[in-house]
């Protein structure tokens, strides 16, 4: 007796819908990480150049809030589009474990940390989580080019 596996396919066509929009979602998240690693790089230089600056930037607080402000829910669409497609948990996982070090280090490390340490650490989560929508966004290329039966 064949078993139908009806329930489990991902070959469908809401499925084959999603695989062009978790792409997005997932290089919006790589956009925003990359971008993340520049201000972590760029601002120190450019405040050790220009001092005057600092005075108008305001507070840096307010960057990372609109960071995660951007960065969770784009992360979190592209990864839960992605599972769906690929069913591969472990993408998933890594990448809420990726964006709670991001959260942590951009909340209790910013008023905690040094400014290298906290830079590092920012630096890390945001690389952790642009390898992971890059692993979430092959998983989904790879599931794609498989010809079902």
């Amino acid at each position: 007796m064949l078993y139908n596996n009806s329930l489990y396919r991902t070959d469908t066509p809401a499925t084959a819908i999603m695989t062009p929009i978790s792409s997005r979602f997932d290089s919006a998240a790589i956009l925003l990480s990359g971008l993340c690693v520049l201000h972590c790089l760029m601002v120190p230089v450019v405040l050790a150049l220009f001092p005057l600056v600092a005075l108008s930037l305001g507070s840096e607080t307010h960057f990372h809030g609109l960071a995660l402000w951007l960065a969770l829910p784009v992360s979190t669409v592209g990864l839960v589009l992605g599972t769906c497609r690929h069913r591969r948990w472990r993408i998933f996982v890594a990448g809420a474990a990726a964006m709670a070090l991001l959260t942590f280090a951009s909340t209790w490390g910013h008023d905690n940390l040094q400014l290298v340490a906290e830079s590092l650490l920012m630096i890390t989560a945001s690389a952790l989580l642009a390898a992971v929508h890059l692993w979430n966004w092959r998983s989904i290329s790879a599931k794609r080019s498989v010809v079902p039966v």
